[in-house]
């Protein structure tokens, strides 16, 4: 069964909601040098951060228009990124990772939490 653009949109909205809000309980109480330090915490942000860059990168997909749609969910940022993170993955800046979980990523979930919340009012 083929799924439309709108309904495969909502799906990764909230793939996006699902991802992002583990990045919070995964750096609770931590600074950014603990963070670092802390490889397995790094690398489970790191997979997180991964998946809102894939999911915008599908979203982009499914249609460019959708980023003119909803800037606030600044999927081509996110995208960049994740493409920093799969490629790139050998000169990746801790402290870039650090203020993105800290200042983006809740921006974006929100974002996407707002668009999933107005799609079921309607």
């Amino acid at each position: 069964m083929k799924v439309d653009a709108e309904t495969r949109f909502h799906e990764l909205c909230s793939d996006i909601v699902e991802w992002g809000e583990r990045i919070p309980a995964l750096i609770a109480g931590k600074t950014m040098d603990e963070f670092a330090a802390d490889e397995l915490t790094y690398l489970a942000v790191w997979k997180c951060v991964e998946v809102l860059g894939e999911a915008s990168g599908r979203i982009l997909q499914l249609d460019t228009s959708y980023g003119e749609r909803y800037p606030q969910l600044h999927l081509r940022s996110a995208y960049a990124m994740r493409n920093r993170l799969t490629h790139g993955y050998t000169d990746v800046d801790t402290g870039i990772l650090w203020v993105t979980c800290r200042e983006f990523v809740p921006q974006m979930v929100e974002a996407a939490r707002a668009i999933l919340c107005d799609a079921e009012a309607r």
